[in-house]
């Protein structure tokens, strides 16, 4: 292509008086702006120069810097068009697209249209190529920290495939009191896409020691805190109903005691009239009723403790239910606990 053979820093010459009138606007706008950043025009052309004779003679690996130090001390669309050829020659396709894409960019603030319609072809026609990696997390903790190939991947970029260079790649993550968690991958040319998932971090427990403060523990998401939260509070409403019931029987027993002294008092010898057998009858239901009163109580109570048991242990796969079934026999009742714990 011609963009090859000329030199990619000199434009044409039908748009020299373009460039003139833009670049004399923007030095009107900002004429001390090159300075102020330092930049090294001298020391900028020596190097491109140096690294087209390299890009020339084949040694592709070393014009690479000599392109990027160059573009460090003076900007220039055409030393990025070469930089972008020099990293696609040696195969690494992200980061020829994306100096491709800055090249267009810097071409089209400068009026460069040609150049800017070349560097947006050429990255273009590498886009499908892309390789890509995509990076996940699973259960992050807080203050956790994900690098690839020793940059930061913010969160935004977690669960999205964004274009790498092909070959070997490492992923790091750290948390506070946490162990560090790295990964090799090893992403393929054209096209591949591989995926990486960091995993629960592994508590630092001698770190946490060794600072003198207490160790971090890393815990699963307590999917059950609701269903344990519900169930503290069930055991105190059982519980609590179970007092009540203990004392109902309480009362009940008393009164049938009381009701059977009476009776004793009244029969001496077992002979009752009409109006004992009454009170007689009135004795038995209140010794039922206490019976009753005892038997459920003290079956809720239990209940009770046992879901304050349930709601304080760890949370298991299997469910955990209990219930009261009052039972009622002839002469009496009583209840039991069912359910699974």
């Amino acid at each position: 292509m011609s963009s090859t053979t000329a030199d990619p820093r000199s434009p044409s010459p039908l748009r020299r008086g373009l460039r003139a009138a833009v670049l004399g606007a923007a030095l009107l706008a900002a004429p001390l702006s090159a300075h102020a950043q330092g930049s090294d025009k001298a020391g900028a052309e020596s190097l491109f120069q140096e690294g087209k004779a390299l890009l020339a003679a084949g040694k592709t690996a070393e014009a690479c810097p000599k392109f990027a130090e160059s573009q460090r001390l003076d900007p220039s669309v055409g030393t990025l068009l070469n930089l972008a050829r020099c990293h696609e020659q040696l195969g690494r396709t992200a980061s020829a697209w994306a100096t491709y894409k800055e090249a267009a960019t810097l071409a089209r603030a400068v009026g460069q249209t040609e150049r800017e319609t070349a560097a947006k072809d050429f990255a273009r026609k590498l886009e499908p190529r892309l390789s890509r990696l995509r990076i996940e997390a699973k259960s992050p903790p807080a203050g956790l920290a994900i690098k690839r190939d020793g940059i930061a991947v913010g969160e935004a970029s977690l669960g999205s495939a964004i274009a790498v260079d092909p070959g070997e790649h490492t992923v790091e993550a750290t948390a506070p009191g946490y162990k560090t968690w790295s990964a090799k991958i090893v992403v393929g040319a054209e096209a591949d896409t591989k995926s990486v998932t960091v995993p629960a971090l592994e508590p630092d427990l001698a770190a946490g020691a060794g600072t003198g403060g207490a160790p971090v523990v890393a815990t699963e998401p307590d999917a059950g805190a609701g269903g344990k939260s519900g169930m503290r509070t069930a055991a105190f409403v059982v519980g609590g109903a179970g007092v009540v019931a203990l004392g109902v029987g309480a009362v009940f027993g008393g009164l049938a005691m009381s009701d059977a002294g009476e009776l004793e008092e009244r029969c001496p010898k077992g002979a009752c009239s009409r109006d004992d057998q009454e009170l007689m009858t009135s004795a038995n239901t209140k010794a039922t009723v206490s019976t009753i009163g005892f038997g459920v109580g003290a079956a809720a109570l239990g209940t009770g403790v046992v879901l304050f048991l349930l709601s304080r242990s760890p949370s298991k796969e299997s469910a955990q239910s209990a219930q009261i079934v009052p039972s009622f026999g002839p002469n009496g009742g009583g209840a039991s606990i069912v359910g699974t714990f």
